[in-house]
């Protein structure tokens, strides 16, 4: 009996494996694009263990080794409770967000359906970000167990940039390492 109660505390004990990509849509259908395949409901759940090609799932190391050779850091985080000014673009947002050093940080770009603002946004900022790269790297993040960076990898690479990399753990992950953190200011939109 105690060998059975060992080996199930060993059992629970270990990190529970996240689902794939297909798994996830197979079982809960009504939360993704059935066009996209973008995440659409439930944007805070646990996120799969793969993304679809082009874009590629990077863990921590690898995501600042990809920064430190001059990858675009592009932060997608949703600023709970946050909006921008629709006067002059700039972002109301309620809570400071801090994010990887050197990140550009678009909020809302992660969504499952974008608005044409949004969508705007997001090739605009990113195309000059770019600065006719298409190829350059991009490390796309939020925070563990965030369907929106996945959702930006993707739209990102349906966009035709070359180098996606998903940082599925996001700004968790990369404190986890023990890897500093430092206050992000969210892009204005553009509302000309």
């Amino acid at each position: 009996m105690l060998r059975i109660l060992l080996c199930l505390a060993l059992y629970l004990a270990l990190p529970a494996q996240a689902a794939t990509y297909a798994e996830a849509r197979d079982k809960r259908p009504e939360l993704f694009d059935p066009d996209t395949g973008y995440r659409i409901g439930r944007q805070r759940a646990p996120t799969p263990s793969d993304i679809p090609p082009p874009a590629q799932l990077v863990d921590t190391d690898t995501a600042a080794a990809l920064i430190a050779e001059g990858a675009l850091v592009l932060d997608v985080f949703g600023a709970a409770q946050s909006r921008f000014d629709e006067l002059d673009g700039t972002w109301l947002v309620s809570k400071e967000r801090l994010s990887l050093p050197g990140a550009l940080w678009l909020p809302e770009t992660g969504r499952g359906r974008l608005s044409p603002t949004m969508q705007a946004y997001l090739e605009t900022n990113l195309a000059a970000a770019m600065d006719g790269q298409p190829d350059r790297p991009i490390v796309v993040f939020c925070i563990a167990d965030c369907w929106m960076s996945w959702n930006a990898a993707q739209r990102i690479s349906d966009l035709g940039y070359g180098a996606v990399y998903w940082f599925r753990l996001g700004t968790d992950g990369w404190l986890d390492e023990g890897r500093r953190l430092v206050p992000a200011t969210p892009v204005p939109v553009n509302v000309d």
